[in-house]
Parts: C-alpha cells; sequence; structure tokens
C-alpha cells in the first residue's frame, strides 16, 4: 500500500492550523487511494513540548502513523536548514508516494528540496480533483492563468511533492488511535542562528476570506477607499508591487511573486492590470471581482466579474451599498 505523508509544523506545542488543513486533505486523498497517511511531526531532543498531545490532536484529524522524528530546534523558524534532515529522516523511513506540505514559508522553502532529494515531481498550490475512476488529478493555472495544467498521479513515475494554499482545506476527523513510529534520527547542528524576530503587519492576510487589493492605477487619495470597501467587506487589504513601491500599504501587504500568497473566497482587485507577477500570489479558486477603467485589462480575463469604471466612483459605490444591506 503507497504512503501519503504531510509534514506537520508547530505552532507553540500544538500542530498549526495550515498543517492540519494539509492533514485534512491527506486523509481525504489517502482515503480515496487506499493508501496510508503518515504524518511527520518534529520532536526536540530532548522533549520540549507535551508529544503525547500532538500526536492525540493528529490521530483525531485522521493520522494513520505519527511519524515522531527528532532533531530541529522548535525554538527557530521552519526552514530547510533547520527542518530538512528531519523530514529527510521520515522519507526514508516511509518512501512516500505523494509527499504533502501546507504552503507556508517554511513549507515553500522545504518542500522543492525534498523533491530534489526524493526525485520527485514537484506542484506547488495545485487545485486538488478527483476522477471517475479512481484517479487523482492535481491542477494549477500556468502562464498567468491563460492556461491550467493537469497532472494524473497515477501517470507519474515518480513520487510527488506538493503544498497546499493555507485556507483552502479543511481538517479531517478520524476516531482510531495512530500507530506511532520513533525515528532514532541524529541531531545536526544549527545552520542558522536567528538574531531578532518582529510581528509581521501583513500576517492577517494569510487567513483572510476577503482580500481587496490596490493596483497600480490607485492614487494616494483614493486608497482609504480600498480602506473602506475591506471594512465594509469585512477583509483585509492588500496592494500589488507597484502600488508598494509608491507606498500605498506596507510592504508586508504586497500580494504576488515577490509577496505574498493569498487564498479567499474574495478577492476585489481595484485598478490592477492583472499581471502574471501579481495573479500569481492568488489562489485559483478565489473569486476575483476586477475593478479597473481599462476594459482590455488582462485582470478580466481571469475575473469572475468585472466592473469597468474609475475606482473613486465605483469602489464608494459598493461600500455604500454593502453598509445599507447590512443596516
Amino acid at each position: 500500500m503507497a504512503n501519503i505523508l504531510v509534514y506537520i509544523e508547530m505552532d507553540g506545542d500544538r500542530p498549526s492550523v495550515p498543517s492540519l488543513e494539509a492533514l485534512g486533505e491527506g486523509r481525504r486523498i489517502a482515503s480515496y487511494l487506499g493508501a496510508t497517511l503518515g504524518a511527520v511531526l518534529p520532536c526536540a531532543t530532548p522533549p520540549r513540548y507535551h508529544e503525547d498531545d500532538a500526536i492525540a490532536v493528529l490521530s483525531r484529524h485522521g493520522a494513520d502513523k505519527v511519524v515522531l522524528s527528532p532533531g530541529p530546534d522548535l525554538g527557530l523558524p521552519t526552514l530547510h536548514a533547520t527542518h530538512g534532515h528531519t523530514l529527510a529522516a521520515a522519507t526514508d523511513r516511509m518512501p512516500p508516494a505523494l509527499l504533502i506540505l501546507a504552503a507556508t514559508p517554511g513549507g515553500r522553502d522545504l518542500a522543492p528540496r525534498a523533491a530534489a532529494r526524493l526525485g520527485a515531481a514537484y506542484v506547488p498550490e495545485p487545485s486538488v480533483e478527483y476522477g471517475p475512476r479512481g484517479d487523482l488529478v492535481l491542477t494549477r493555472s500556468v502562464y498567468g492563468w491563460a492556461h491550467r495544467r493537469r497532472l494524473a498521479a497515477d501517470e507519474c513515475e515518480r513520487p510527488i511533492v506538493v503544498t497546499l494554499t493555507p485556507g483552502s482545506y479543511a481538517p479531517a476527523r478520524g476516531d482510531e488511535e495512530a500507530e506511532v513510529i520513533v525515528l532514532d534520527a541524529k541531531p545536526q547542528p544549527p545552520l542558522v542562528e536567528e538574531t531578532a524576530r518582529a510581528r509581521d503587519a501583513g500576517a492577517a492576510l494569510d487567513d483572510a476570506r476577503v482580500v481587496v487589493v490596490a493596483g497600480a492605477g490607485v492614487a494616494p487619495e483614493e486608497f482609504a477607499l480600498i480602506e473602506e470597501l475591506a471594512s465594509a467587506l469585512g477583509g483585509e487589504v492588500g496592494v500589488t508591487r507597484a502600488a508598494a513601491r509608491r507606498g500605498l500599504g506596507s510592504p508586508e501587504r504586497e500580494v504576488g511573486a515577490g509577496g505574498r500568497r493569498v487564498a479567499p473566497r474574495l478577492y476585489v482587485a481595484c485598478a490592477a492590470s492583472g499581471s502574471p507577477e501579481h495573479l500569481s500570489g492568488v489562489s485559483a479558486d478565489a473569486h476575483i471581482v476586477a475593478i479597473n477603467n481599462d476594459p482590455h485589462a488582462p485582470i478580466f480575463r481571469v475575473a469572475t466579474y468585472g466592473l469597468v469604471g474609475e475606482v473613486a466612483e465605483l469602489v464608494p459605490r459598493l461600500s455604500a451599498i454593502l453598509r445599507e444591506t447590512a443596516s
């Protein structure tokens, strides 16, 4: 029976929410394919948290096996330099047909390197589809959302490593106690040293169900309108790279290839042209509402809904309608 492994990142002494979401989708895939689902749990040496509690959480969320892999300093961020040998020890013990990581900064750092070590296909942030003949298909947008590339798992003659977008998948539930496998991995000397830690000003974007983004066409005096619309929708404000360079919003709120990746249900792009670099930061499952005064802007090719007009005219009207609806 094939193995599916999910790497678990910790949030304090508990598995992180994005990892539990990835584990949930791993459970659905494993049940669909008749595979064994293993959760790779990094643990300190000596233990610094109650590993039994974390094992119980992973059991309740669908893991068949929990692989305890000692080694990393849990006080350091999740990176290949700090957790790579931990993941390698687990994949050596249970060679996976599919390795899943949450698409967090740490997951994006670990996944491509793990794929290279395994000689695996690497598929970042796909949509997971289940075919009528029991086949698993991974689909992702390419070339600025102009095309969608599909990979059928049963046609791939090598392991597959994927990262799954946080917020796009639901945790699963299990009622059986997971088998625990303890690896005898030797601790590695840390390759990085944390010298400072600061609050991430854009962290709320990672879990936002609604994101309103200001593009290059938003004037500085119009940025308050973007914030007002986001507030009316109960969402967060993002900016494109061009807008961030002009000082609209903080750099931590940049959405795109050089910034954050977001997975909202609703993504409102205001005066953003829709460049491939920008759209690469938006989940393919998001419903995009585009507001732009150029009816030929590329953003309209991928938008679910499009409004042609000036931000200064349309955005206040939308905010007013939302306030009236809420009252």
